[in-house]
């Protein structure tokens, strides 16, 4: 007879089986369940990576033709869409005009894809930009305020190419959701202007060539999206605009959804930058003006060597590949290809422009907030003020070997100078001038005024107006003819304001890295020169790019390169000098 310890055994043993085929019985009935469903499920509304992911996918269900943006309102649901549009071009014919082909019967290069959708709307990336730490960045899908789209022409309607390129490009965003873009063997091709850990320029070096960037992509009909991982990824400053919001005729979805391969799902930003590296990259002039010991080669070359690369050539094949090619001081090479299309839209110098910056980026969520409350802080009312800026710290506005207290303006860009002494009376000399300027096309509106120098706007915006900092600095004022004398007067007599300089103003490509929200200055001064009715700029073309976003025509160039490249070059940048630069300081 067993013992209490083999019954125990026994009956252990017995539960066992039992247990075994109950188990087996419910994998069977799951498997037949997961069958019935799977015939009926819409594996595009599977939730991906986390619960912003899954909020989003729940808001804009395919179950409905409407949803509930996040005020509560219904509007049209952006994913109910036409997956199976045959993308198109545009082909030459012998006269001016043009006729739309399906894209598999040309091989030429030419202009347009089409589809007949709205946007995709895609909340999640995940990109690592702590250094050395084990993090991983969430980037929200927070409501955004306002449409920017409606401060351009609203009479003026894109060229077709670029609407259709659009519209593609949200229908693939919405046919291949998440990191299907980059794994589903039937989804297009992918082109990314990237950023890594190297020199990449400043904002307008960055983002100056988007024409160019959908010009390329479209005549090799790729999906473009754009990575930044210096000085941190740009969904921290800028993100595709809210579809829903009125005004906002396109909205292009450009973020990298989160996938290890391709560096946008990371542990760490070193690990990201890797990655993004190792990817195929077309030629570009990126590394040429890094010093990097490869040919220049011309931008119209790049641009057509570009396409044929990718469509015919060495990266045919590849689903994802990269550049880094500046064309925004050579926007002639794009135009020139343009018109031998038949088109007559040259984009850079119209409404164009803007309306396409308008569709890639609106300010992200807190961004936006500090722009709302600078607006309201100071009563700035959109298309009612003039925005000033001094770009004091650029190496071209100085001659070669230009010193200031023994230190050499032309690394001013990367090493903050102290505010006082010869650099001081120059820096001040430059807002003088500008506020000068501005004045020749609106004395009466309020100036707001921006630098890349924080201790000037202080100085010129706050300390001059504050009978304290006077009173304690007599002897600065002494002399009617000063610097500090005549700035004084300038700003007594004009509306001179500027949001609070709570932290230095660093370039995003120079400065030495920094916590991220010390980079958000620079876009919310972006954002309120293209707000501005007028600009007044002077070296550099951060506040010129504003004034082309926002395309006014109220503009006035108050200073002019001592220096960049060549003679010729800075010639014909200083050709555009609209006010007096000889004015002297005084009164």
């Amino acid at each position: 007879m067993p013992g209490p310890a083999s019954r125990n055994t026994i009956f252990l043993s017995n539960n066992k089986d039992s247990c075994l085929r109950l188990l087996g019985v419910c994998i069977f009935l799951a498997g037949i369940a997961n069958l019935i469903i799977g015939c009926f499920y819409d594996p595009s509304s599977i939730p991906m990576n986390d619960s912003i992911e899954r909020a989003t996918r729940n808001r804009y269900s395919n179950t409905s033709n409407n949803y509930s943006d996040h005020n509560g309102n219904n509007r049209m649901n952006p994913h109910n869409v036409n997956h199976n549009t045959e993308p198109r071009r545009i082909v030459k014919t012998s006269g001016s005009s043009t006729t739309q082909k399906p894209m598999e019967e040309s091989s030429d290069n030419n202009l347009t894809l089409d589809a007949d959708t709205d946007m995709d709307i895609d909340t999640d990336i995940h990109t690592a930009t702590d250094g050395d730490a084990d993090t991983t960045i969430d980037i929200f899908d927070l409501p955004q305020t306002e449409a920017h789209q409606i401060i351009t022409d609203p009479n003026h309607t894109l060229p077709k190419w670029i609407t259709n390129y659009f519209e593609w490009h949200a229908a693939m965003r919405a046919k291949f959701p998440g990191d299907q873009i980059f794994s589903h063997p039937d989804a297009p091709p992918v082109l990314i202007r990237k950023c890594a850990l190297t020199q990449c320029g400043g904002l307008h070096d960055r983002l100056g060539q988007l024409p160019m960037d959908l010009y390329i992509s479209n005549q090799t009909q790729r999906m473009l999206f754009i990575v930044w991982l210096k000085p941190y990824s740009l969904e921290h400053f800028m993100v595709p605009p809210e579809a829903s919001l009125e005004g906002n005729e396109y909205s292009l979805n450009w973020k990298m959804p989160p996938y290890e391969l391709y560096g946008t799902k990371c542990e760490k930003r070193k690990v990201c930058a890797n990655r993004l590296m190792t990817l195929p990259q077309l030629d570009g002039n990126m590394r040429a003006l890094r010093k990097e010991k490869i040919p220049f080669k011309p931008v119209g070359d790049l641009i057509d060597e570009s396409i044929y690369n990718l469509t015919e050539g060495v990266y045919k094949n590849e689903k994802a590949v990269t550049f880094e090619i500046l064309g925004h001081l050579k926007e002639y090479e794009l135009e020139e290809r343009l018109q031998k299309l038949g088109e007559t839209d040259m984009i850079h110098n119209t409404p164009s422009f803007g309306k396409i910056f308008l569709s890639f980026f609106a300010p992200s969520y807190k961004v936006q907030a500090i722009i709302d409350k600078i607006r309201n802080d100071l009563e700035l009312v959109s298309q009612q003020y003039t925005a000033v800026h001094c770009r004091v710290r650029h190496p071209f506005g100085y001659r070669p070997g230009t010193k200031f207290d023994g230190k050499y303006a032309g690394k001013a860009d990367r090493d903050i100078p102290d505010f006082g002494g010869e650099w001081k009376d120059t820096m001040v000399g430059t807002a003088i001038h500008a506020i000068r300027c501005a004045a020749t096309i609106d004395a009466k509106d309020k100036m707001y005024f921006m630098s890349d120098m924080s201790d000037l706007v202080d100085y010129m915006a706050f300390n001059l107006s504050d009978p304290q900092y006077i009173s304690s600095h007599s002897e600065w004022f002494e002399n009617e003819n000063s610097a500090n004398a005549t700035a004084k007067g300038v700003v007594s007599r004009y509306k001179v304001v500027a949001r609070e300089q709570n932290t230095p103003n660093l370039h995003i490509d120079k400065a030495e890295m920094a916590d991220v929200e010390d980079y958000y200055p620079t876009f919310v001064d972006l954002f309120l020169g293209i707000h501005a009715k007028c600009v007044s700029y002077g070296i550099g073309f951060y506040a010129a790019f504003a004034a082309k976003i926002s395309g006014t025509k109220c503009v006035v160039k108050y200073a002019y390169e001592k220096y960049g490249g060549n003679k010729v070059k800075v010639k014909a940048e200083n050709k555009d000098i609209r006010c007096n630069h000889r004015w002297a300081l005084t009164l």
